[in-house]
């Protein structure tokens, strides 16, 4: 019998807090206008940027009403719009990226990749990438198999 705190879910949990917590330093460190998760959204608009709110919480695994309250923030601190749009038969609110915004997201997207290759040159690149694909594919599988939902 294996002891769980020698399981994969139970390593994957302590160096998840842990890159977190490194994370979080690097933001309140270089004291960014942004949170980390207040990035993570930005990052995400980059990615997706017809993306809604509801969407959004299923892609950053928080709540739609947690994810509002980003939002609001970074409305609040003029790096984001939400506009009315018709999607369907539906009205949405439609998210874009300010000039400040994109200014801010650039300045620190460097700056964070910068800290990313450089807390990464011990390892090969190859290995990072297979690692994220095997951490993605483990989540997945997890949610789907465990019906998991964050609303």
């Amino acid at each position: 019998m294996e002891h769980y705190t020698r399981s994969l879910p139970y390593e994957l949990e302590l160096t998840s807090r842990v890159l977190h917590e490194v994370a979080k330093c690097f933001f309140e460190r270089n004291n960014y206008p942004v949170s980390q998760d207040e990035f993570i959204i930005l990052d995400c608009l980059y990615m997706y940027p017809d993306i809604i709110q509801i969407e959004l919480a299923k892609l950053i695994l928080k709540g739609r009403a947690h994810t509002g309250k980003f939002l609001k923030s970074l409305e609040e601190k003029k790096l984001i719009e939400r506009t009315p749009a018709k999607q369907g038969s539906k009205i949405v609110m439609k998210i874009s990226v300010t000039p400040k915004g994109h200014e801010i997201y650039e300045t620190i997207s460097k700056s964070l990749d910068e800290h990313i290759q450089e807390s990464n040159s011990d390892y090969e690149i190859e290995k990072v990438r297979e690692v994220i694909d095997m951490l993605r594919v483990i989540r997945e599988k997890a949610v789907e198999k465990y019906s998991i939902k964050f609303e």
